[in-house]
């Protein structure tokens, strides 16, 4: 199937790692010229490496999206650079496991400040060339831990209100701006885990005597989070998600919470 993405722009945030890192290499593969963004260097040359490499087009901006000027200045720099803006994946986040009975004002302020009113900003400043021009592909990556108790060992109640939050503003700019052919949707993905961390899980699971699957499986069913499956995702597999999301591949499909947990959820 074409996707259609080979010459449009696409912003993907947090694109230094993670699932960001991947829909970046794979939005680039599929002939897209991507700006992404991290506050670590470090991380935008390894992804820029990555890129080239392959042929690709990129653009990393380091920035922090916490600051309130950062989202038009991303937005401007990725226009300045490449002329439009087609495509949106808001994939950053700000993720911190703390008992509710601990956690304090501060750290509720900083979850919904990079997990909310970063992504709100983003959205905003990127939406605007794309009503101009009435068309576009927005994805916000919200949580799968939204639909289920976070409590316990996996207890982050800041963290899922404020991935809540930004999934019910994906339903919200879907019908805003329908009219104006600009398809918005949200992915709530479970464990996603990269070539290095599945490295690294390999071995903590050799250390405890089991088998990868039988390790991932035993802390999967701790946290109340057990994948149909009985494997945790790829951060490559997330990417195929979004990629076909943001794509012109994709025409009708807006408005959407996306599972992308391998049949975790018990939910609609």
């Amino acid at each position: 199937m074409e996707l259609g993405l080979n010459g449009k722009v696409a912003i993907v945030t947090g694109g230094g790692r993670g699932i960001g890192r991947a829909t970046v290499e794979l939005l680039a593969r599929e002939g897209a010229r991507v700006a992404y963004c991290s506050r670590s260097l470090d991380q935008l040359r390894a992804v820029e490496k990555a890129v080239t490499a392959e042929g690709g087009t990129c653009l990393p901006v380091q920035i922090d999206l916490q600051e309130r000027a950062a989202a038009d200045e991303l937005v401007r720099q990725t226009i300045d650079q490449f002329g439009d803006l087609d495509i949106l994946v808001c994939n950053h986040g700000y993720h911190q496991i703390k008992d509710w009975e601990e956690l304090t004002d501060e750290d509720w302020e900083r979850t919904f400040d990079i997990n909310f009113f970063a992504a709100m900003r983003v959205c905003r400043a990127a939406l605007r060339p794309m009503v101009a021009k009435r068309n576009g592909h927005v994805v916000i990556v919200s949580a799968g831990s939204i639909y289920k108790p976070s409590i316990g060992i996996d207890e982050h109640p800041h963290y899922t209100a404020a991935k809540a939050a930004v999934a019910n503003m994906a339903k919200f700019l879907s019908k805003r701006y329908g009219p104006d052919n600009i398809l918005v949707n949200a992915v709530l993905p479970a464990y996603g885990i990269s070539r290095e961390g599945i490295d690294r899980w390999a071995k903590d699971a050799e250390a405890q005597g089991l088998t990868p699957q039988e390790h991932f499986v035993q802390m999967a069913d701790n946290i109340g989070l057990l994948p149909a499956l009985h494997r945790p995702g790829t951060t490559e597999e997330f990417a195929r998600v979004i990629a076909f999301l943001v794509s012109d591949a994709n025409t009708y499909l807006t408005g959407v919470d996306v599972q992308i947990d391998g049949g975790g959820l018990d939910t609609p």
